[in-house]
């Protein structure tokens, strides 16, 4: 189990938050704003920091900078909304190890905690000729489950976004935009004049790798 700490302006969700990751054993500590959860980090050992792009005064790319500048070991998983794809890509790019998107499921929470907490096992396949950051963009994808059926669904056939969505079983189309943008914008999927998606070449080495790394598929109701 870990100790995580969790930053979030939004009471509802820092709570809901704090309630299902003790619910999973872990020791929770929880910050409402950039400088609180900054104050933490510095007095307090934490393994993750689950924090929202978005706080008021230190943000979460601030403390992501901080973080990786003074205490790497830490994984931080970020919270974004469905329309911060920019944000989210631009916090993997800095090193951020997964991201979820607001509304969450409890089972996304799971699964990323758990992906976060084995990365280094992931991080010890190997590359196969793969610079360190595309490596690591591989890994951060894999960790998403709708991130993994969308390269599962293109590495049979490039598909428009329609069939995409509706080959995931997904009922929120928003859910499964937000993710297949995060993979065009990281260079793992492309898209042609006609919007049809398919892997791009570091998207097929990314499937490639997929069988190698342990995942679990689970489903639940958003919180």
């Amino acid at each position: 189990m870990a100790r995580i700490l969790v930053a979030d302006d939004e009471l509802i969700t820092l709570r809901g938050l704090e309630r299902v990751l003790r619910r999973e054993g872990h020791e929770v500590v929880t910050a409402e704003n950039g400088e609180e959860a900054l104050k933490i980090l510095k007095e307090r050992k934490v393994d993750i920091l689950v924090t929202d792009i978005k706080l008021p005064g230190i943000d979460g790319l601030k403390l992501l900078k901080w973080v990786k500048q003074h205490l790497p070991d830490i994984k931080v998983i970020m919270i974004t909304g469905y329309s911060s794809i920019k944000g989210a890509v631009e916090a993997m790019k800095r090193g951020a190890s997964d991201y979820i998107a607001k509304p969450f499921s409890l089972e996304e929470i799971k699964a990323s905690i758990k992906a976060v907490l084995e990365e280094e096992t992931h991080i010890a396949i190997p590359s196969g000729g793969l610079s360190k950051q595309e490596f690591e963009l591989i890994i951060r994808a894999l960790n998403h489950p709708i991130r993994r059926e969308i390269l599962n669904l293109l590495r049979t056939s490039p598909r428009s976004f329609t069939g995409i969505w509706r080959n995931t079983g997904i009922k929120d189309p928003t859910a499964v935009s937000f993710h297949l943008k995060n993979l065009k914008a990281t260079g793992i999927v492309e898209q042609d004049k006609n919007k049809v998606y398919s892997l791009s070449p570091l998207g097929r080495k990314a499937a490639s790798l997929m069988n190698m790394v342990k995942v679990e598929e689970e489903h639940t109701q958003p919180i």
